[in-house]
Parts: C-alpha cells; sequence; structure tokens
C-alpha cells in the first residue's frame, strides 16, 4: 500500500524530555535499566493492513514460521490488502496459514478495503477508543491491538499486559519471586500512566538482553 502511516516513534520514546525520559523520573528502576542498558530500539512499524496481518499470521507460532508463511503470501502476490479481500479462506490456507487466521485475515481486509475502517484515522483517537475498535474486528484481540496502538501509532501507554515476555521483564525489573499475571501487571503499570508503553518496551528490551542473552546490537 502506498502512503502508510509512519509514527516517528523515535522522538516520541527518545528525544529528550520524551516518553522515556518522563517515565525514568517516575521509576528509578526504570532509569538504572536505562543506564545500564541503554534505551529500547525503536521498533515502529506502519499503521497498514501489513502490520496487523502479519500480527496474525505470527499468533502462536514461532517468529521464523511466521515469516516463511509471510514470505510465501508475498512469493505468490497474496499479500496486498486488496488482494487478500478478495481470496477464501482455502486460498489463503494453501500458503500455510490455518483456515482461522485466513479468516481473520480476510476478514480484516475486507474492513479496511471497504472503508468500514480507516487505519490512519485511528491515530486521531484516543487510544481506548482505538482499543474499542480494533477489538470489534475477529481475530483482533486485546494483545494485538495494543501492540499496533504502541508500535504503529506511537500510542506511549498502551500496556499489553497478557505478554509473557512483559510479565517476564517486570518480574526481573522489580526483583519480583514470580512471575505476574494480567491483573498484577495492571496494579504495576498503573505507577506509569501515561507512559506504559514506554514501559512496556523497557520491559521488552530488558527481556531481550537478560533473559535471552541477546547483545544490545542484537535487539
Amino acid at each position: 500500500m502506498t502512503n502508510d502511516l509512519l509514527i516517528d516513534m523515535k522522538t516520541i520514546l527518545l528525544a529528550s524530555g520524551g516518553a522515556i525520559d518522563q517515565l525514568s523520573a517516575i521509576d528509578a528502576d526504570v532509569a538504572d535499566v536505562i543506564k545500564q542498558y541503554g534505551p529500547p530500539p525503536d521498533r515502529s512499524l506502519p499503521a497498514n493492513f501489513d502490520t496487523l496481518a502479519r500480527a496474525i499470521v505470527g499468533q502462536q507460532i514461532s517468529r521464523a514460521a511466521a515469516t516463511s508463511i509471510w514470505n510465501r503470501m508475498e512469493a505468490n502476490g497474496v499479500s496486498e490488502v486488496d488482494v487478500i479481500a478478495t481470496k477464501s479462506p482455502d486460498d489463503l490456507a494453501e500458503l500455510g496459514l490455518s483456515r482461522r487466521k485466513a479468516e481473520y485475515i480476510i476478514g480484516i481486509a475486507d474492513e479496511i478495503v471497504s472503508k468500514r475502517i480507516d487505519l490512519h484515522e485511528l491515530a486521531t483517537l484516543d487510544g481506548q477508543a482505538v482499543q474499542d475498535r480494533l477489538v470489534q474486528i475477529r481475530g483482533i484481540g486485546a494483545w494485538t491491538a495494543d501492540n499496533f496502538r504502541l508500535f504503529a501509532l506511537g500510542d506511549m501507554d498502551a500496556w499489553p499486559v497478557n505478554d509473557i515476555a512483559l510479565q517476564e521483564g517486570m518480574k526481573r525489573l522489580k526483583k519480583l519471586s514470580h512471575r505476574p499475571k494480567a491483573p498484577e501487571m495492571e496494579t504495576l503499570g498503573e505507577a506509569w500512566r501515561p507512559y506504559r508503553g514506554a514501559g512496556a518496551l523497557v520491559l521488552w528490551h530488558l527481556y531481550g538482553i537478560v533473559v535471552r542473552k541477546a547483545t544490545i546490537s542484537d535487539i
């Protein structure tokens, strides 16, 4: 697609006085992580169909498997929104998608092509309104909506509390004896408002380095 919306997350997140500075001022543990490991990288994504569709493809499978399926879709000319909107679930299943994921992706494509949703327009709404609109679409749950808000719309208060890596990152950050579940993550995140999305990026950063043992250059 052309004219994809791409939010300047780097400025929102990393500029002097940006979300990371604000969050570091709120939470000394976050400030310590930034001092030790540096700020999280810019992980912004375009606010387009590809970003939503690839999130659906990647649900409950490895990143390598998801990339392989998407590459197969691209190689067969079945990755553009206007093309997918014309396909049947069987067409996409032939390329490696489960029937349910195929139905989800076709449904999202139809929402966009029919103009029932304008992804660019979502950037003008507040976070909860975006969340409410996205989860109305079959196949888009809270986790996918939160991630779209954060990575595609630059919403620095998006907070995907069900993400296991975030939960493990919070355990390490706060030196907890257990991995906090979603309700506790909600409570722990309250102090970070309106920068919970920036906090999520810090937790993923910490998880990548401490748990996955990635180097900073790998992330």
